[in-house]
């Protein structure tokens, strides 16, 4: 008996996602998954990553400098770094420096619930400035927005272009109180190993925890803990070479 082509294509489409399925855990008497879920895990299957462009943080910098909606205008008034929210990452959060290859996993969370101060603390070092080695307090908002990004996408850890940037590093521009999230602790440009910008894009958005930025010819996200919104910057940022005399490096 002949099928219809549409019946076949149908028969093949469920032995597909029964594949994918099994491939990432899921099955008939396992936890159950959302069809939304394993079609977008069924979509990452077969999309193809190129190698992202390199890049240095000076050119992060600078073609973050002209877009204002990486900055926030903050009153004479000191600024509150936002309340702590878990987004549902397991509490453990893998950063690889990429301009010195210095890699950090820290378990931030305890399983009570509790924050670990000293991990913390390294999660502040591993995002120190780069030129100038200063650090701050990363905001704990931001770090569970990370471990949320990271676990999403298969726990291989983030690469990390650009964290706490001191004045000397983040150009100033003339005008009010202009200042970037970064000279705060509260936002970082990361690359997913293995995941394009514009599958992590659409997924941070949904989350709404704060700022989402795509800059496709650089090929990275930036990510921070102000007020919900999100940007696209399709430009190509003028050439910069780092000050190497001054790098940071471990201390």
């Amino acid at each position: 008996m002949l099928r219809p082509a549409g019946f076949t294509a149908t028969v093949a489409l469920v032995f597909c996602l029964c594949v994918v399925a099994q491939s990432v855990g899921y099955s008939a008497s396992g936890t159950e998954v959302s069809a939304s879920t394993l079609m977008e895990r069924f979509s990452d299957m077969l999309d193809t990553v190129p190698a992202p462009p390199k890049v240095t943080e000076a050119e992060v910098v600078d073609v973050e400098d002209d877009d204002p909606e990486t900055y926030i205008f903050l009153s004479a008034a000191r600024a509150h770094p936002p309340e702590p929210v878990n987004f549902g990452g397991d509490g453990s959060i893998s950063l690889t420096r990429q301009d010195s290859g210095e890699q950090l996993t820290a378990r931030y969370r305890n399983r009570n619930g509790k924050y670990n101060q000293t991990e913390l603390t390294k999660i502040s070092r591993i995002m120190r400035c780069s030129l100038t080695g200063r650090e701050t307090i990363v905001s704990i908002k931001l770090v569970e927005l990370l471990d949320a990004i990271e676990d999403r996408f298969g726990r291989h850890g983030l690469i990390l272009l650009s964290g706490y940037r001191t004045p000397t590093l983040n150009r100033r521009v003339p005008g009010a109180a202009r200042r970037s999230l970064h000279m705060l602790g509260w936002a970082a440009d990361i690359r997913v190993p293995g995941y394009a910008p514009e599958k992590v894009v659409p997924y941070a958005r949904r989350m709404r925890a704060g700022g989402v930025g795509y800059y496709p010819y650089i090929g990275f996200t930036h990510l921070d803990v102000g007020s919900a919104r999100h940007w696209v910057v399709r430009r190509r940022g003028r050439t910069v070479a780092p000050d190497k005399s001054r790098m940071s490096s471990p201390k």
